[in-house]
């Protein structure tokens, strides 16, 4: 399993909800890719741990490293 770094502040709203902020510091899987946003990744917290109420994430890939 291989771990990644964002450099998104927050994640793409989904249904017009304010954006889920992330936790930069800590490390994400990519789960899957977004059907909704083709450019785009849904993540979770490597350490299974939720930020702000949130599980998983809607970035762009671009923004993984």
């Amino acid at each position: 399993m291989k771990y990644y770094k964002t450099k998104c502040m927050y994640g793409y709203a989904i249904l017009g909800e304010s954006p889920p902020k992330l936790d930069a510091a800590a490390n994400y899987i990519i789960v899957n890719h977004s059907k909704f946003f083709p450019h785009c990744v849904i993540i979770r917290r490597a350490d299974g741990k939720s930020f702000f109420n949130e599980n998983t994430w809607i970035v762009p890939a671009s923004s993984m490293y």
